[in-house]
C-alpha cells in the first residue's frame, strides 16, 4: 500500500471522527442526558414498532432460515473459526475506540491481541490472544460519544440495523471509517461475500436468544428496547456488570446450550409455552435431583417429615 493511499485514508479516519463529534454536539440540544438509572426517551415509538416489525418479518422468513441452514451443514470448529476471525477484525475498532476513551493500557492490550492473533492466529482464525491472557474488550464509536459526554438522546430503531439511540447512530460513521472491512483494499465480491458471511454467522450465534424472546416476551418491542438500552449503559459506564471475556457468551456455550435443549431440536421454543407447561417447567428446574417427578410413598413422606421435625 503506498504512502498516499495511508495518507488519504488517515485523513478519511480523521475527518469521520471530527464529523462524527460535531454531529453528535449538535443533535445532543435535542438528546436526553441519559444516566444508568433513567428510562430512555422514546417520542418515535410508533415508527420505531413499524420498524421493528418490518426488521422482524425479514428476520423470520429470510435471515433466520439461513442462519439456521448455515448452522447446521458448518461444523463447529469452522464456525469457531470464522467467529474468531470477524473477533479479531472487531478488536481493530476496539483498541481504537480505547485509546480515544483514554483507557490507554486497555487499547495497547487490543493492539496486542490483533497482532498475535493476525500473526500467530493464522489472520485470527485461531484466538491465541486469550489463550496468553489477553482480555477480550468491546468498544465502539457510540460508547466514545458516551464518555466524552454526549448524551445518548431518544432511542431508535434502525431498519436492518436495529436497536439504537441517536448517539449510538451517530457512532456509526465513525465505526464505518475504522472498520477493516470498509478500509481494507478488498475486491467488492470479496468485501459483499464477507459482509454477508459475517451476518449470517452472527445471526446463526443467537438463534438460541430468539428463541428465549419469541416464548418469553409479552411485548417483544419493549423487551428488546429495555433489554438493548440497559447492555449499552453497561459498556458505557462500565460498571461491574459488563461482561468479561471468559463470562461472554460465545458460539461455543450456545451449541451446548442447543445440545442439552432437545425441544430446540424441534424449534419448539418458537412457541409460547401454555400455563400447564411453564408450571412443569418450573417444577423441573428447581428440583434437581427430578425427584418430583415420582410420587413420594407413605414410608417417604413420613421420613420427609421426621427430617424437617429435626431440622426445627
Amino acid at each position: 500500500m503506498s504512502q498516499q493511499v495511508i495518507l488519504r485514508k488517515t485523513i478519511n479516519v480523521m475527518r469521520a471522527f471530527f464529523v462524527a463529534a460535531i454531529l453528535a454536539a449538535t443533535l445532543s440540544a435535542c438528546a436526553t442526558k441519559g444516566a444508568p438509572s433513567t428510562p430512555i426517551s422514546d417520542p418515535l415509538e410508533p415508527a420505531n414498532r413499524a420498524i421493528f416489525k418490518f426488521n422482524d418479518k425479514i428476520d423470520r422468513f429470510a435471515l433466520k432460515p439461513i442462519a439456521g441452514g448455515y448452522r447446521k451443514i458448518t461444523p463447529r470448529l469452522v464456525r469457531s473459526g470464522v467467529n474468531n476471525f470477524f473477533g479479531n477484525l472487531g478488536d481493530v475498532s476496539t483498541a481504537a475506540n480505547g485509546f480515544l476513551q483514554g483507557k490507554f493500557k486497555q487499547g495497547f492490550s487490543d493492539s496486542a491481541r490483533v497482532a498475535v492473533n493476525t500473526i500467530i492466529g493464522i489472520g485470527g482464525i485461531l484466538d491465541v490472544a486469550s489463550q496468553l491472557d489477553f482480555e477480550k474488550h468491546y468498544e465502539d464509536f457510540g460508547q466514545t460519544l458516551g464518555v466524552w459526554g454526549i448524551p445518548e438522546g431518544p432511542y431508535l430503531v434502525l431498519p436492518f440495523f436495529g436497536p439504537q439511540t441517536l448517539r449510538g447512530t451517530v457512532g456509526l460513521l465513525g465505526d464505518s471509517q475504522i472498520e477493516p472491512l470498509n478500509t481494507l483494499e478488498l475486491d467488492r465480491n470479496a468485501r459483499g461475500s464477507l459482509v454477508t458471511l459475517n451476518v449470517i454467522n452472527a445471526r446463526a450465534n443467537l438463534l438460541a436468544a430468539s428463541s428465549i424472546l419469541d416464548s418469553g416476551a409479552l411485548d417483544p418491542y419493549r423487551f428488546v428496547k429495555d433489554r438493548y438500552v440497559g447492555w449499552r449503559r453497561t459498556q458505557i459506564y462500565d460498571k461491574p456488570a459488563k461482561p468479561t471475556a471468559k463470562k461472554s457468551i460465545d458460539s461455543k456455550d450456545l451449541d451446548e446450550l442447543d445440545e442439552l435443549d432437545e425441544l430446540d431440536e424441534l424449534d419448539e421454543l418458537d412457541e409460547p409455552l401454555s400455563a400447564e407447561d411453564a408450571e412443569l417447567e418450573m417444577l423441573d428446574e428447581l428440583d434437581d435431583l427430578d425427584v418430583l417427578d415420582e410420587p413420594l410413598t407413605e414410608e417417604d413422606e413420613e421420613l420427609q417429615l421426621l427430617d424437617e421435625l429435626d431440622e426445627l
